[in-house]
């Protein structure tokens, strides 16, 4: 378990909690899929925590106790977690049942402050590259047993990549009342987005430009409402009851300009009655032009009353695809925890139950665009539709999601002796997923998991200054909504735009074995020094991975694809003297492939594929995206008794492209950046700062995919390379200060 201070994550200035923990924890790393500050896939021992769709998502995020991944993808949204509110953050390294659903590879808890935790006001503002402007204030004040806490920040930039500006509005109040036995208190967070994410360009477009972007906009905006209640009652001395209760509402807006193939129908492919001037849109792959194609018409009030109209021009290379989601979730926690003697030995047991549910309203349709000179989208007014069939083709969905997830699970740990303590854990878990098709009936279902997944583990105090650690864990995710909704090799969708009816999907189980040892060296000539080195393996049986088709541009379908394996170690070292504080932190992690499988490819795109369109994958094979190495260090000295200066090095290994599943291709190089924090203290009430990262402008890119570029691109006539890369962030520098009353 890693406790990460709130206050020693502020003085890194990182724009996002996710940023903060890449820059000290070897054991995360993050693909800028996106090159959204806001909008990274954080890795943690090859397992994804990440706001995009598509990804097999293994981390659990929790809020004040409150779960946040989101129901209907179990994504992460990072833009909406207040880091400034943060009073601390708990990491929690391997799977572990208490903490329920998708904490296959780790955990993390995250505290707000209170009013007993903040005194007065603070305020923090800051500018500097990519027009970026930063502005915080948080206040909190006390009387008795009463507290209140409030705090805000804004975020603007106008982004280093083409159309890349965002901004982000949040803010966090708390009340708290503490007496006797009695501890409760409410929070409400607030957040208001609006980021653009351009992703993955082609190596050869990115060479003549490192600004480019392939196609644009791709544009999400949040929007957040969270109410929070806690109650904790001492019942005795040695036994407190534990309560909390949350409702969350989320509205979440996407707007992605792409890359499209729509032309006229051949007359083959037309049913009887539609007009010749009708357009298809083509299937990858397909020689015989547009036969087999998708029908569209030129407004989707047409294509749900029925009626079909034909299109002026025929012609459209790009379409928007929107798409728009309403989130509620609410529940509840209670639990109990009893510190009792047995044998004249401490003992610690905690039992409770959770209740999830939510409720989810997805809508996504596809306008027909034309591409312009620049890449972006030229609407028509026009929607794509299947002519001749209901609506809920892979155009356009409405659904409705009804989601039930019940918890129970017990905690208890035991002193066998004064040197060895057992902790025996079990959690069982219930799911109901429901699906309502609002346009049809090919997506409705109802879909039923549950599963018992036990823990048991040891400690050994082998001197008041080390210990060793054993355990073994499991812990089981279940298809998502988006998931069972997009199973269908032969039904390919726009993730996260379009469902249609699909085979089940089996919930992934994940049973993780851990054991190593740490300790503290105190005295030595580095100062004191905590030490901590782990060893792990956890597979996941029937893993859920997303499988790009070639059968549609810019599709594809969710499958369960066998096993899959994560072995590694994690070293920590860490010291400090009266001036200088200093750590290192490594993880080396193997992830692969544990079983044969046949994905969907294209020689174009993969040279290994066969002519058939398949690439193999065999066991051992890595899993594309997560890097074998990863080390961070860092060290901070205290020029002195105002000044101090902090530099630290990032760096990450080579890892496998996305769509070389079988590791046939070039791996995308590793890299390794440095940067650089000054602080200096004009009084006890205001400091100045200084953060530069990037220091020695690396050029590198932190995740890669392999696509067909079948646009012309003015900046790279005849470009053809299938490699595309997002590039890492280029030396960029902020300054500002901060006030305490």
């Amino acid at each position: 378990v890693a406790i990460i201070d709130g206050t020693a994550l502020a003085r890194r200035r990182a724009v996002s909690l996710a940023q903060g923990l890449s820059e000290q924890l070897g054991a995360v790393t993050l693909a800028d899929t996106t090159t959204n500050p806001f909008q990274p896939t954080l890795r943690f021992r090859g397992f994804t925590a990440s706001p995009l769709l598509g990804l097999p998502q293994g981390v659990a995020v929790y809020q004040n106790g409150a779960r946040v991944n989101e129901p209907f993808g179990d994504t992460v949204q990072f833009d909406l977690i207040p880091q400034f509110a943060l009073r601390r953050v708990q990491l929690t390294a391997g799977t572990d049942p208490t903490f329920g659903l998708n904490a296959l590879g780790g955990a993390m808890a995250l505290e707000l402050k209170t009013g007993f935790d903040v005194s007065g006001f603070s305020g923090e503002f800051s500018g500097g590259s990519f027009g970026r402007i930063t502005g915080t204030a948080e206040a909190g004040v006390s009387a008795g047993p009463w507290a209140v806490y409030v705090g805000g920040t804004r975020f603007d930039e106008t982004g280093w990549r083409v159309a890349s500006a965002s901004d982000v509005t949040q803010a966090v109040a708390d009340i708290a009342y503490r007496a006797g036995r009695v501890d409760v208190g409410a929070s409400f967070t607030f957040a208001d987005t609006s980021l653009n994410g351009n992703g993955p360009a082609p190596v050869e477009l990115l060479a003549a430009d490192p600004h480019a972007v392939f196609t644009y906009p791709d544009t999400t905006e949040n929007r957040l409402g969270f109410s929070q209640a806690r109650f904790t009652y001492a019942v005795t001395p040695r036994v407190s009851l534990q309560a909390s209760a949350y409702y969350r509402d989320l509205e979440r807006r996407t707007l992605n300009g792409d890359e499209a193939e729509f032309a006229p129908c051949d007359a083959a492919a037309l049913p009887a009655g539609a007009p010749s001037t009708t357009l298809c849109a083509s299937l990858a792959g397909d020689d015989a032009g547009m036969n087999g194609g998708r029908l569209v018409s030129d407004a989707l009030v047409d294509v749900l009353t029925g009626r079909f109209i034909t299109l002026a021009d025929a012609a459209g290379d790009a379409a928007f695809n929107r798409t728009l989601t309403r989130s509620s979730g609410y529940g509840s926690t209670i639990q109990v925890v009893a510190t009792t003697r047995l044998a004249e030995r401490d003992n610690v047991f905690v039992v409770g139950g959770a209740v999830d549910f939510s409720d989810v309203g997805f809508h996504s349709n596809g306008e027909v665009g034309t591409l312009t000179a620049d890449r972006t989208v030229n609407g028509s007014g026009r929607f794509a539709g299947v002519y001749g069939q209901a609506p809920d083709d892979e155009f356009n969905v409405r659904l409705d999601t009804d989601n039930l997830a019940l918890g129970l699970y017990f905690s208890d740990t035991v002193s066998v002796s004064d040197r060895l303590h057992v902790t025996i854990a079990g959690r069982y878990n219930d799911v109901r997923t429901t699906i309502v098709d609002r346009l049809g009936t090919s997506l409705t279902g109802r879909h039923l998991f549950s599963r018992f997944n036990p823990s048991v583990g040891a400690v050994y105090e082998a001197s008041p200054a080390a210990s060793v650690f054993a355990r073994y864990s499991e812990a089981n995710r279940t298809p998502t909504a988006a998931e069972l909704s997009c199973a269908d090799p032969a039904e390919p969708c726009r993730v996260p735009n379009a469902f249609v009816s699909d085979p089940p999907l089996k919930q992934a189980v994940a049973r993780s074995l851990e054991a190593g040892a740490r300790g503290r060296l105190q005295g030595g000539v580095m100062g004191d020094v905590e030490w901590e080195v782990a060893g792990y393996r956890t597979r996941i049986r029937d893993d859920i991975i997303f499988v790009a088709s070639p059968r549609l541009i810019g599709t594809g379908y969710f499958q369960n694809a066998g096993d899959t394996d994560r072995v590694g170690v994690d070293v920590t070292l860490g010291g400090y003297t009266s001036r200088l504080d200093w750590y290192a932190s490594y993880t080396a992690v193997e992830a692969t492939f544990d079983s044969p499988l046949v994905l969907p490819s294209s020689r174009e795109v993969n040279d290994a594929a066969s002519e058939d369109g398949e690439l193999m994958v065999a066991p051992g094979d890595r899993i594309p995206g997560i890097p074998r190495h990863s080390l961070k260090a860092g060290v901070r000295h205290d020029l002195t008794g105002r000044w101090d200066v902090a530099v630290e090095a990032l760096v990450a290994s080579s890892q496998v492209f996305s769509g070389d599943e079988g590791n046939d291709q070039t791996q995308l190089d590793g890299y390794g950046v440095i940067n650089l924090r000054s602080a200096y203290r004009v009084s006890d009430r205001g400091e100045l700062f200084v953060v530069v990262r990037n220091l020695l402008d690396q050029d590198h890119a932190t995740f890669g995919i392999l696509a067909e570029v079948e646009i012309e691109l003015d900046e790279a006539p005849g470009a053809d390379d299938p490699r595309f890369v997002s590039p890492g962030v280029p030396r960029s520098a902020f300054a500002g200060f901060r006030v305490r009353f």
